[in-house]
């Protein structure tokens, strides 16, 4: 329905917002998989292991999410520990740094 350039255009608004994200989280986070230009691509998985010591698993993350009303992302999928975060190229600003609050006020 988008056509070819709507299909290109969402695909680089996607890829633009999930950069963004990891950019804001990273220090807080560690983000996982960047390229060879610290990019990622339309997603990325940040670490929650080191949580673990302090009985703190990715599960609670996810369900903190849930309380700032964020549907809670994939867990431990690709990686055990991890939670993986899909912006949508819809995600306006306004929306992405209000779930950037929330996982830093969780942090």
């Amino acid at each position: 329905m988008c056509g070819k350039n709507g299909l290109r255009d969402s695909s680089v608004q996607a890829i633009l917002n999930a950069n963004y994200m990891a950019d804001r989280l990273d220090g807080d986070y560690k983000v996982l998989y960047r390229g060879e230009t610290g990019r990622v691509a339309h997603e990325f998985i940040i670490d929650c292991n080191e949580f673990k010591e302090y009985g703190i698993k990715e599960e609670d993350i996810a369900k903190r999410l849930i309380d700032y009303g964020f549907h809670a992302p994939t867990m431990s999928w690709p990686v055990a520990g991890g939670i993986m975060i899909e912006p949508t190229e819809s995600e306006d600003l306004q929306e992405i740094e209000r779930y950037v609050y929330a996982l830093k006020k969780i942090r």
